[in-house]
C-alpha cells in the first residue's frame, strides 16, 4: 500500500476568483496508486520528481515527457497513476481564472492535456525549476501567488457578465439552457458562444454536469443513504443518473464505489476543511475586486 500525503491551501485573496486552490500531493513510498478523477474546471499539475500517467478519453500525459501540464475543463473522467517517491504541486482554475489567466477560449483545451509552456512559454519553464527547488509548502504557494499576481498584473479585469454566468451555473433551479440563456439576457446563439469560451462546453453538457457532481457530492458525502433520496432535483428516476454516471465515469455508480478511491477519498474530507467543499466544479463564485 502508498498512502498519499495531499495538502490543500487558498490562494492569496486577489487570487481567490481565478483560482480554486493550490494542492500538493507526495507518495513517499509503497506501491502505485490509481484513480478516477471526476469532471472538473481547469488545472495546472506539477510533477516536480517522479512519475505520473494521465489518461481520459481524448487525451493522455505522461509526467516524464510533460512534467508542467495544462489541463482544460472536462466533461469525462480521467485515469490517474502515480509511482512512488513523487512530489507534484498544482493549481486549480475555475473559469474567470481561465478568461483572465490563460486567456484563450475554454473549448480549445476542453478534455485536452497540454504543455504548460503552451500558455505561459518561458515562464513556465521558469515557475517548473522554481517549485522544484522550493524547500516546503508555504515556499510553493509563495512561489504560485507570486506567479499568478503577475498574471493578474498584466490582464484586466473580466466583464461582469462572467461571473454571472458561472454563478447561474451553479444554481440548482436553472434546469435548462433556454433559462440559462434567458437570465443571462443572451439569444441561444450569444449563449452557446459563451459557454464554449469561458466554460469549454455547450450549456446543455455543462448543466448535465452540474446535476451529475452536485448528486455525486451528496452520494460521496453520505454513502450509507439510498440513492433515490439523495439524487438531484434534474434527474427523473434513478435510471436517469445511473446513464449519467457510466457518461461522466465511464462506469456504473455500483462499480465506482466498490472500487478503492485512493486519491479522491482522502483528498475530500482535506480539502473540506482547507476549502470548503469537496469538488472542484462545485466551487462557489467569488466576485473579483478592481486593483
Amino acid at each position: 500500500m502508498s498512502a498519499a500525503r495531499i495538502r490543500f491551501y487558498k490562494p492569496a485573496e486577489p487570487l481567490q476568483p481565478y483560482l480554486s486552490a493550490y494542492y500538493f500531493t507526495d507518495l513517499d513510498a509503497g506501491d502505485p496508486v490509481e484513480d478516477l478523477m471526476h469532471p472538473e474546471w481547469g488545472n495546472i499539475r506539477c510533477t516536480l520528481s517522479g512519475y505520473w500517467t494521465f489518461q481520459s478519453a481524448r487525451s493522455s500525459a505522461d509526467s516524464r515527457i510533460m512534467p508542467a501540464r495544462l489541463y482544460g475543463p472536462t466533461s469525462q473522467t480521467t485515469r490517474v497513476a502515480g509511482y512512488p517517491p513523487t512530489r507534484t504541486a498544482s493549481a486549480g482554475v475555475l473559469p474567470l481564472g481561465w478568461a483572465r489567466l490563460i486567456g484563450v477560449p475554454a473549448h480549445r483545451y476542453a478534455d485536452r492535456i497540454a504543455p504548460l509552456s503552451e500558455a505561459f512559454g518561458a515562464a513556465a519553464d521558469e515557475l517548473f525549476a522554481a517549485l522544484q527547488s522550493a524547500p516546503d509548502d508555504a515556499a510553493l504557494c509563495a512561489l504560485l501567488d507570486d506567479f499568478f499576481l503577475r498574471r493578474l498584473s498584466e490582464s484586466e479585469l473580466p466583464p461582469p457578465l462572467l461571473s454571472q454566468a458561472h454563478a447561474l451555473l451553479l444554481d440548482p433551479e436553472i434546469a435548462t439552457a433556454q433559462e440559462f440563456a434567458a437570465r443571462l439576457g443572451l439569444s441561444s446563439r450569444q449563449m452557446a458562444r459563451l459557454s464554449l469560451d469561458m466554460f469549454g462546453f455547450p450549456p446543455k453538457l455543462l448543466l448535465r454536469r452540474q446535476r451529475f457532481l452536485r448528486t455525486l457530492a451528496r452520494l460521496r458525502a453520505h454513502p450509507e443513504e439510498p440513492w433515490l433520496r439523495q439524487l438531484d432535483g434534474a434527474y427523473y428516476d434513478q435510471s436517469h443518473f445511473v446513464r449519467d454516471f457510466h457518461h461522466f465515469m465511464g462506469r456504473s455508480p455500483t462499480q465506482y464505489f466498490s472500487s478503492r478511491r485512493e486519491l479522491l477519498d482522502p483528498a475530500a474530507p482535506l480539502r473540506q476543511q482547507a476549502i470548503g467543499g469537496t469538488l472542484q466544479g462545485l466551487h462557489p463564485v467569488t466576485t473579483p475586486k478592481p486593483r
